[in-house]
């Protein structure tokens, strides 16, 4: 899920909720120092999370670029880390130096130096230290500020959950979680969040959880928490969770990060919709929930949700009336009457066109061959039919356009028919149609004018139109031969041309 990629790179939660105070305010238009509070250096930088080891100054700065300076006095870290580079062509170096730092316009986010650092020779899990900074620029008042580095980090994991099968839509259930800390030092304080991509949401609202506008992720926060390396803690109660009336293929993510270690000021996300319910809270687990298994990295664990439901799928299909040899546009497709709205599925759209009729043009679209991709409709008979896959939202109509050339007086219909599959772990499930009346509609052709000289029968397999020239017919002698020429078949238009009908056209009809 995008989302959580986000969550894991951005650091997942924010901490910067008022009733908390786990964070410093960021009032005010600058600059001021908004640098986390806490940096943890792994000891163990070849399985540390990407960008462990660096250290970030931020400041918040609200006015036109300017070239500052930072001034660093790294003596307060000695024996616990060393700065490696700085960046810039800056040479860092034990004690104080000075290296060059932009501020720039808010626009463009952050202003910060970023300190790649590794441990001192000897540093022990929890030594810690202090790095003292200021940052200058002409015109504006200095920065300082200050950030405590301490050695090892807590690495917080969660409990791989089993999949909840059997549920419904709007079912509501209770989802066991576990944190356990890997690392080489305690966490002190914790973050929770859970995603349900829009398919699973809180049954229940806690007043120290809140759901994210831009994101619908569920974060909760335990600042008060504190895990010891090796400590396993349980969430309670238990979250409770519910399907929503749309849910099919539904999946629940959910993992934990560690204050100051994973997250940092700003993560909270836009105008979180804030719960008043009882806490959540977190208990101690004995024996350290040794019957669990808990997942290997910061990533979040995630449970398969599959909810028994049904779509009503509505094929659309048209007609078309003119002369013969005369093009047309149609717009076939369908459109889902939901409830089930699932996010991995292949609706597809089969088009069988009127024997009366050939396909000239049919959808193409130009993004798709660029980025060297299938096109929505596909023809592999050789333009008697088209499978056309489109989207599953509710209430949308996925129409295609088809041009046709009528090419004889047949009144025979076409027909559209619409069908469901839900994709999960390159398995496909049949989604049920409450209303398998509408699943098929038929294509219609009228054709006027007068018949082609000359006409394929598709019914005869193609073999053409025979013909007597019964006044070259001769009988000679006893044995006489009847004389008979074979009219060679004139093309009623020029087909249109090869792969014209998008990839996978095996030929012409």
């Amino acid at each position: 899920m995008s989302s959580w990629r986000s969550y894991a790179l951005a650091v997942v939660l924010a901490i910067v909720m008022a009733s908390t105070g786990a964070w410093r305010a960021t009032a005010g238009t600058g600059p001021h120092d908004i640098s986390r509070p806490v940096f943890y250096l792994s000891l163990h930088p070849e399985t540390a999370p990407p960008s462990s080891n660096v250290l970030a100054v931020e400041v918040d700065y609200d006015g036109p670029l300017l070239t500052g300076r930072i001034t660093v006095d790294a003596r307060g870290i000695k024996g616990v880390a060393q700065i490696s580079e700085a960046g810039d062509g800056c040479s860092p170096r034990e004690g104080v130096f000075r290296c060059d730092m932009s501020l720039n316009p808010k626009s463009q986010g952050w202003s910060h130096k970023e300190l790649v650092m590794h441990p001192a020779t000897g540093a022990k899990a929890g030594d810690s230290g202090v790095l003292r900074y200021t940052v200058t620029a002409a015109g504006v008042s200095p920065v300082r500020g200050s950030i405590t580095v301490i050695a090892g980090r807590p690495e917080l994991r969660v409990n791989e959950g089993e999949d909840m099968r059997g549920h419904g839509p709007k079912d509501a259930f209770d989802v066991p979680v576990l944190i356990r800390n890997t690392g080489d030092v305690p966490a002190r304080g914790v973050a929770l969040g859970f995603d349900g991509a829009g398919d699973v949401r809180p049954a229940a609202g806690h007043r120290n959880c809140a759901r994210m506008s831009d994101s619908g992720e569920t974060r909760c926060l335990f600042p008060d928490a504190v895990i010891a390396p090796g400590e396993t803690w349980r969430v309670v109660p238990l979250p409770r969770v519910r399907t929503t009336e749309d849910a099919v293929d539904a999946r629940l993510s959910y993992a934990a990060s560690a204050y100051n270690a994973d997250l940092k000021p700003g993560d909270l996300g836009r105008d979180p919709q804030r719960y008043k319910g009882p806490a959540l809270r977190l208990e101690r687990v004995p024996g350290d929930g040794g019957d669990w298994f808990f997942t290997t990295d910061m990533g979040p664990a995630t449970i398969d949700v599959p909810v028994t439901n049904d779509a009503d799928f509505e094929a659309r299909g048209d007609s078309l009336s003119g002369k013969v040899g005369t093009e047309h546009k149609v717009s076939i497709g369908y459109v889902n009457h939901g409830p089930a709205d699932p996010n991995v599925a292949k609706v597809r759209a089969v088009f069988t066109v009127p024997p009366g009729a050939k396909v000239v043009r049919p959808p193409y679209d130009p993004e798709l061959a660029e980025e060297e991709w299938e096109q929505h409709c596909l023809t592999h008979d050789g333009g008697r039919t088209y499978s056309c896959d489109g989207n599953t939202k509710v209430g949308r109509v996925n129409l295609f356009e088809f041009t046709l050339r009528i090419v004889k007086k047949d009144s025979r219909p076409g027909s559209v028919a619409v069908s469901a599959e839900v994709i999960h772990d390159n398995a496909r499930t049949r989604l049920p149609d409450p209303r398998p009346g509408n699943d098929k509609v038929a294509v219609r052709l009228t054709a006027s004018g007068p018949a082609p000289v000359a006409d394929t029968d598709t019914d005869a397999g193609g073999l053409g139109v025979w013909t007597l020239a019964a006044a070259a017919a001769a009988v000679v002698g006893a044995g006489g031969v009847l004389v008979m020429r074979r009219m060679r078949k004139k093309p009623l238009a020029a087909p249109a041309a090869e792969g014209e009908s998008g990839k996978g056209e095996s030929g012409a009809a």
